[in-house]
């Protein structure tokens, strides 16, 4: 049975070997073969989204999920933004005069706004005389001092008012900003809407209509960013303004998430880089390694883009995780291929060499890699199994671009051997530090897994 497998292990590295004898003398079709692929995945990129909503969570068809939406459906949406302003003198007349101009161009300006509510337009229901007077609170406009306190001991007293639009101090005061509840992408407005001669109406009736689309991030998110230039213009001393709700909590999130990435993925590729140039010494050694790597995050990327699937808040350690990972097959390639090519002095050798040595195990390493991260496909939490179905196709993207793309830039660039002896004592101390490894793994093995079993139970 032990040789059979040998046999086995043998003819497999030779399919390696034999594989990169055949890329070296066709590494420009290799090259454009790989180019072809990275084009088509580049170009799905711009389709590349964010989402940092709740909904995100769960799996489109989840029961949940089609609950909350029809909840939502029947009773409004809950994106509202509430903003605050602190002032010591909120009853006075240019402190409301610069709230009705505040509450005016908000209500005029912002984009899919369905209501704003502020002192302004503030409802003031009260009865006088056997009526009941329904008014706003600043229907006729207070033109002295008396007035002013009028007004505001009115709004002290409303209960409905405090702790709602007004803190119990009379110093804050608030605008409530009600976000409409669907989109208005793919809308078209209809000039002669209403206006149908109503012949057809048993059949409009009869037809069921398609359901709206809620409103999508981007657009709370351009009701976000409105919203914050406008309430810019008119901060001041007197005239203090914070803004929370879930939009722009939202809006955080991913700005978040955006400057997490860059920071993770640039300290990544500086962290893998200098340990590459500790490593190899050579710059074909650090450049074709972080080429392969950053080739299969936005391979990945591309195929997130072309699949439709977002990118959500879980799924952001993705790319620091395919730089990581994705790394260690071109190390085993490269580090075989740079003796063997010291040793023999013939690239095409060293090529088939390090593919016939490393290409098995480093296929099986992403293999498996890959298979352990697609068991999280089936998670109920939506992002969770993305991660995982996202990181085994980029583990698996590495390893062809490690297989192909690889071999055939060492064909194609001007890779020499190393002769100096600062090199050959690197390796050879290496090589001294792993065979001690070795040794005392070989020498006291029940010492070794005497102290395993005991990190084992402590593990537990």
């Amino acid at each position: 049975m032990s040789s059979t497998n040998s046999d086995i292990r043998k003819r497999i590295e030779g399919r390696f070997e034999a594989l990169g004898h055949l890329i070296y003398r066709n590494h420009w079709k290799a090259l454009a073969l790989v180019l072809v692929v990275v084009a088509v995945l580049f170009s799905q990129l711009p389709k590349l989204t964010m989402d940092t909503s709740t909904e995100s969570f769960l799996h489109e068809g989840d029961n949940t999920l089609e609950i909350y939406n029809a909840f939502r459906d029947q009773y409004g949406h809950d994106e509202m933004i509430f903003i605050a302003i602190e002032s010591n003198n909120l009853f006075s007349q240019p402190f409301l005069k610069k709230l009705k101009a505040l509450h005016e161009e908000l209500e005029n300006d912002l984009p899919y706004l369905d209501d704003i509510t502020s002192l302004i337009n503030a409802r003031n229901t009260r009865g006088a005389e056997g009526e009941l007077i329904v008014e706003d609170l600043l229907e006729n406009w207070p033109q002295d001092e008396a007035a002013l306190q009028a007004v505001k001991a009115t709004a002290m007293a409303n209960p409905l008012y405090r702790d709602m639009m007004l803190s119990a101090d009379g110093n804050i005061t608030t605008i409530v900003i009600k976000a409409d509840a669907y989109t208005s992408t793919g809308e078209e407005s209809d000039a002669m809407a209403g206006f149908d001669d109503g012949f057809d109406d048993a059949a409009d009736d009869s037809a069921p209509s398609a359901p709206r689309e809620f409103i999508t991030d981007e657009e709370i998110n351009e009701l976000v960013t409105k919203t914050e230039a406008i309430l810019e213009k008119y901060e001041g001393e007197e005239f203090r303004t914070y803004m929370a709700g879930s939009p722009p909590v939202v809006k955080v999130l991913k700005t978040a998430m955006q400057e997490n990435m860059r920071r993770f993925v640039l300290m990544s590729i500086l962290a893998i880089g200098l340990l590459l140039f500790v490593l190899f010494r050579r710059a074909s050694g650090v450049a074709l390694p972080m080429l392969v790597v950053i080739l299969t995050l936005l391979s990945t990327l591309g195929m997130m883009g072309m699949s439709g699937v977002a990118f959500k808040l879980p799924t952001q350690i993705l790319p620091s995780f395919l730089l990581a990972v994705g790394v260690g097959a071109s190390v085993h390639i490269l580090s075989i291929f740079y003796r063997h090519l010291q040793d023999k002095q013939d690239k095409e050798s060293a090529i088939a060499h390090a593919l016939g040595h490393s290409g098995l195990a480093v296929t099986m390493t992403s293999l498996t890699t890959a298979a352990g991260l697609a068991s999280f496909v089936g998670a109920d939490v939506a992002p969770v199994g993305e991660l995982g179905l996202f990181s085994a196709i980029g583990i698996v993207l590495s390893l062809i671009y490690t297989i192909v793309l690889l071999p055939a830039l060492l064909s194609i660039l001007p890779v020499k051997p190393k002769h100096s002896s600062s090199a050959q004592s690197r390796h050879e101390r290496m090589d001294r530090i792993l065979t001690g490894f070795t040794n005392i793994a070989t020498g006291r093995p029940k010492t070794v897994l005497a102290l395993s079993a005991v990190i084992f139970i402590i593990g537990i």
